[in-house]
């Protein structure tokens, strides 16, 4: 993993911390053009890399709404100043004002554009896979329903008069209560020791949800089994309290976002998901 982010990822740092990094927003005359466009896929020199095999097989199976082509690091360098281009890229992201200087990556929808820098090429959707440097399997496994997220999601934008509404993935919340009417499916590894077991789920959130590992995850997701949401959770690691965690519930069969959240983790809080979690939902 080490060769591909070196070799590819670019370092955005937010104005705000507190929402999240963001490059300038695409206008809807600008995301009119994505109708028309090709997607550029950013690829690493690798082939094996778990990635890159992961962002493959998702959008030859699952992206629908434009033509693809794939492109090196340096075919991005010298292309990605065309606007007509559309770009799918992962980079590194470190929070403004956080001291932490806690290192992200993110996969990236973006525009081409003539800026110098690469954080004011006009952004579609910004979304947080994993920690830089954790085992690239922690996100991998559900890259096609991220892939099919990020699709649905050009198309809620394309289709509405508002899109500044869809700068904050918080945005997808208003499907919370959705949620209790699906199956969430959850490893035990991303549950904190209040709600560790189904027993104790139930004494908080009295909906269906299960326990299962990445493995069985994996297969829902490619079954597109009906009525499922999963739970991707990103944190650095076992006893890692540096940073924050992310806590995004995917649904397996519309694609969309139920549950956006973010914590920061410290010594009295894991970034796990908690009883408080599902009260949110639950409230």
């Amino acid at each position: 993993m080490k060769s591909f982010l070196s070799l590819l990822i670019i370092i955005f740092v937010c104005a705000n911390a507190l929402i999240a990094q963001h490059n300038k927003q695409v206008t809807k005359q600008q995301l009119e053009l994505f109708k028309k466009s090709t997607l550029y896929v950013v690829m690493d020199d690798d082939p094996a890399l778990g990635y890159n095999i992961a962002i493959k097989s998702a959008v030859e199976h699952f992206w629908k709404l434009t033509p693809y082509k794939y492109l090196s690091p340096d075919e991005f360098e010298t292309q990605r100043k065309d606007k007509d281009k559309f770009f799918l890229l992962p980079t590194k992201v470190t929070l403004a004002k956080d001291k932490r200087n806690a290192e992200y990556l993110y996969l990236n929808l973006v525009m081409g554009d003539t800026a110098e820098n690469i954080d004011n090429m006009p952004e579609i959707l910004t979304l947080p896979l994993a920690y830089t440097g954790v085992d690239e399997n922690s996100y991998v496994y559900i890259m096609d329903v991220i892939v099919r997220f990020a699709q649905e999601h050009v198309k809620q934008m394309l289709a509405s008069d508002r899109i500044t509404q869809f700068r904050n993935l918080k945005y997808y919340n208003r499907n919370e209560d959705k949620i209790k009417i699906k199956t969430l499916l959850i490893e035990k590894k991303d549950l904190g020791d209040d709600v560790n077991t189904i027993e104790k789920i139930k004494t908080v959130y009295p909906y269906p949800v299960k326990i299962i590992d990445s493995e069985e995850i994996e297969k829902v997701i490619s079954d597109m089994k009906q009525n499922i949401l999963i739970l991707h959770r990103i944190d650095p690691g076992e006893g890692d309290n540096v940073g924050r965690a992310y806590k995004i519930i995917y649904s397996v069969d519309d694609n969309l976002i139920y549950y956006y959240n973010y914590e920061n983790i410290s010594q009295s809080r894991s970034g796990k998901f908690t009883a408080r979690d599902f009260k949110r939902i639950f409230e």
